[in-house]
């Protein structure tokens, strides 16, 4: 069980501090695009036989998101195939297991997305502005959440990669490809005004300005 899936490899496995308790994790790696994985949908979390630890898990999912400076990391990211992933904006951090999306605004907003396992690629995608959500969290208990913008935006691109759904299969061929074509210009101009991927994406949803030239 420890070892599923190659997790708690104890070479791998460190400690921090967490409101007043020590937490074990590891830094997982993250899938890219090329990874058929992503494309497959994922597995219902079963959390009366589960397979290994979810709080080790889900921990690990968090501390991985953060070292990477994302806003959000499904299970499958990590090579992890369950209904699972972690969302962190602003102050709301949370594991997501089990989610189901309740109720969609029918107002849409469209911007700019990014995705850990695919660096340097930015696409205009449209969402529904606030969503009405049901999932669990990593002691099991149901949560009920009413989510709008941003927060609303990174649930429902996480949501989709369960589903294996990938941002790039919700634009045109052509949006893809004039994107695609920006990824090393992006990567450089990234470095060179050291930012990362949650600046320019946070940065753009609530200023409507981009830190780089998109």
């Amino acid at each position: 069980m420890n070892n599923f899936y190659g997790l708690r490899d104890p070479k791998n496995t460190k400690l921090k501090l967490v409101n007043g308790s020590m937490i074990e994790y590891e830094l997982l790696k993250i899938h890219d695009e090329y990874d058929t994985i992503l494309q497959n949908p994922t597995k219902h979390w079963d959390f009366s036989n589960p397979p290994f630890d979810i709080k080790y898990l889900t921990f690990s999912m968090i501390e991985t998101m953060l070292k990477n400076h994302g806003l959000g990391l499904s299970a499958n990211q990590v090579g992890i195939p369950y209904r699972i992933f972690v969302m962190g904006t602003g102050q709301f951090v949370e594991a997501i297991i089990n989610p189901l999306v309740l109720e969609m605004d029918e107002i849409t907003e469209e911007s700019i997305e990014g995705c850990l396992s695919y660096p340097g690629l930015f696409l205009r995608i449209p969402r529904p502005k606030s969503i009405k959500v049901e999932y669990f969290d990593w002691s099991g208990n149901v949560k009920r959440n009413k989510f709008e913008g941003m927060t609303a935006r990174v649930f429902l691109h996480e949501y989709d990669h369960l589903d294996g759904v990938r941002f790039t299969d919700r634009v045109s061929n052509t949006a893809l490809m004039i994107a695609k074509n920006k990824i090393k210009s992006n990567l450089r101009k990234m470095k060179k005004n050291k930012v990362n991927q949650k600046d320019i994406i946070r940065n753009k949803i609530t200023t409507g300005k981009s830190l780089i030239n998109l």
